[in-house]
């Protein structure tokens, strides 16, 4: 099914930045803060520095077979029926993640603009739009991309400098107050929202690039790019409403954007923040439903996967209406269930594959 499909290394790069991202731009800050306070930001380049080791992790996977999703790496590596049951499992979490970015999109549009529209309506018009890039196949999506990069970088720079005057660096002393502990669960916390979900992308890259030789090159250029901005949000938020107060927020770096004001003229510009992480969140949610929609669609033998297209849509949908079915149960989720999965998912499963991998090619090659 994707044999056919060539995209750039640029167009490559610039997903695995958004990708990396994703929905992490609206809550790192506060989830940092309350790990690691003001010390957040030392902790997210801890954490981007581990992520470009795991990004290291997965390209040499994917390198290992350049012409093979990770569905197909997995029945090469694992074997026929435990390859089979493994990828059963990871298209069961693309659904899972799908579903619960959707969510979060819901939560956000119902809490900060449309508190009385229903969240159903909410999230199925958010879906529209993966839909449609899956319908028009990844290649458009990643020219449509391409062609968002430019303005999402302009946004990005407008809100730095509209914000980088409202900053008071007495709110990162003392710097590394914070003790070993609290950096290393601070550190462990970013690269879990951020790259251990990473593997997702394994279904099109190295398969999908044009010029598979410079994708390790590319694919950690977007994740360290990604991982920079992050950390300069979680910067910038500490700065200007100090670590105190960023705790207290589900979106400080949404309320970030409210504290803009340019000459008593431009003055809550938080729609800046919500444009750049409705960008971001629609290349996840499109990456994870892609590789729902194609990982089953493999695993059903179809030869094309755009009659899943819809079913899947409308599974996800109702899916993500129960994935959270309170903020008390979110909470306990990503306090306790999340990281110990990310874990598996992001770093044991394709650390086994790529050992198990290299072990039974070098037999091979022996046995020849």
């Amino acid at each position: 099914m994707m044999t056919t499909v060539k995209i750039t290394v640029r167009q490559m790069m610039i997903i695995t930045m958004l990708f990396t991202i994703g929905t992490t731009i609206l809550v790192a800050p506060s989830t940092m803060a309350s790990a690691s306070g003001q010390d957040a930001w030392i902790s997210a380049s801890l954490g981007t520095g581990a992520g470009l080791g795991l990004g290291w992790l997965y390209a040499s996977l994917g390198l290992l077979y350049p012409a093979n999703n990770l569905l197909e790496i997995n029945e090469l590596v694992l074997g026929k029926w435990l390859g089979r049951f493994v990828s059963i499992l990871f298209v069961f979490t693309m659904f899972l993640f799908s579903s619960q970015v959707l969510y979060y999109i819901g939560n956000f549009l119902a809490t900060h603009f449309f508190p009385e529209t229903p969240i159903q309506f909410l999230i199925l018009l958010f879906l529209i739009i993966p839909v449609v890039a899956m319908r028009v196949g990844i290649e458009p999506f990643a020219r449509a991309v391409e062609l968002f990069f430019p303005w999402f970088l302009l946004l990005f720079f407008c809100l730095v400098m509209f914000v980088l005057p409202k900053a008071e660096f007495v709110n990162i002393q003392p710097v590394l107050e914070a003790n070993g502990k609290e950096l290393f669960k601070g550190a462990l916390l970013f690269v879990s929202i951020t790259y251990l979900t990473a593997p997702t992308l394994l279904m099109f890259f190295p398969v999908c690039v044009n010029r598979p030789i410079p994708f390790k090159k590319g694919f950690l250029m977007g994740g360290l790019l990604g991982g920079l901005m992050l950390i300069l949000i979680i910067l910038l938020s500490i700065l200007v409403l100090s670590a105190k107060v960023t705790i207290l927020y589900n979106y400080p770096s949404f309320i970030l954007g409210r504290q803009i004001n340019i000459g008593n003229f431009l003055q809550r510009l938080e729609a800046i923040v919500a444009i750049l992480w409705f960008l971001t969140i629609f290349v996840k949610l499109t990456m994870y439903n892609f590789a729902a929609v194609f990982g089953l669609a493999q695993l059903c033998r179809l030869r094309t996967y755009r009659p899943l297209i819809m079913p899947s849509g409308i599974l996800i949908a109702t899916f993500s209406l129960i994935v959270y079915p309170n903020f008390a149960y979110q909470q306990t989720w990503d306090a306790g269930t999340w990281l110990p999965y990310s874990l598996l998912f992001g770093l044991l499963y394709p650390l086994s594959l790529l050992i198990i991998g290299n072990i039974r090619k070098k037999q091979g090659r022996t046995e020849s």
